[in-house]
């Protein structure tokens, strides 16, 4: 009964062993293939790679093309009064021009000297977006359009401050053909 017991006992050994041998080398197998697949940095080559990647990269106006397209939804949705609708769009503007100002942080200034963007939208941030919030969340379609002039107002600021001034913003007369209807009875589809 022993001898049966101690050849178990080997057998389970051996059996773990090439389990967990087959295990680990598993593991290791597609991290060493995968340094092989990884092209190596040529330095000869970091130029032209270098400029491949800058043609990849939106312009840094392309933030602010949503902005204007969030922006004007933002002022329909609110005519309509489709307040849901319109606190999504303000989210949207509001995460676009942050996203703007990381990728534009300093541009100059009329002056020729870099504006820091983070403190002019850490006033629109602290200033007119909570009020335009505040006019959505209390469904006050009169606040709701002073606000939002008072946005397109520091928005010029803003412009203005980044030798910008030729980018006037006005409250929008029509909009991009919408594929969200901005009726809040809208009863279709379903």
């Amino acid at each position: 009964m022993m001898n049966t017991n101690r050849i178990r006992s080997l057998q389970m050994l051996a059996l773990g062993a090439i389990l967990g041998g087959l295990f680990v080398s598993s593991w290791e197998r597609p991290a060493a293939m995968a340094q092989q697949n990884t092209p190596q940095a040529n330095p000869a080559t970091m130029p032209a790679d270098l400029a491949h990647l800058k043609d990849l990269i939106p312009p840094n106006s392309h933030p602010m093309v949503e902005v204007g397209m969030f922006a004007a939804n933002l002022w329909f949705a609110g005519q309509k009064r489709n307040w849901p609708l319109a606190n999504y769009y303000l989210n949207e503007t509001r995460n676009r021009i942050r996203w703007e100002v990381h990728l534009n942080p300093g541009p100059k200034g009329p002056d020729g000297n870099p504006v820091d963007m983070q403190s002019i939208f850490d006033g629109i941030d602290n200033g007119t977006l909570p009020k335009v919030r505040k006019a959505i969340e209390m469904k006050d379609s009169k606040e709701f359009t002073v606000q939002y002039k008072r946005l397109l107002e520091e928005c010029y600021s803003c412009h203005k401050a980044a030798a910008r001034p030729y980018l006037r913003p006005m409250v929008p007369v029509s909009g991009a053909q919408p594929i969200l209807n901005l009726d809040p009875e809208a009863a279709w589809p379903q």
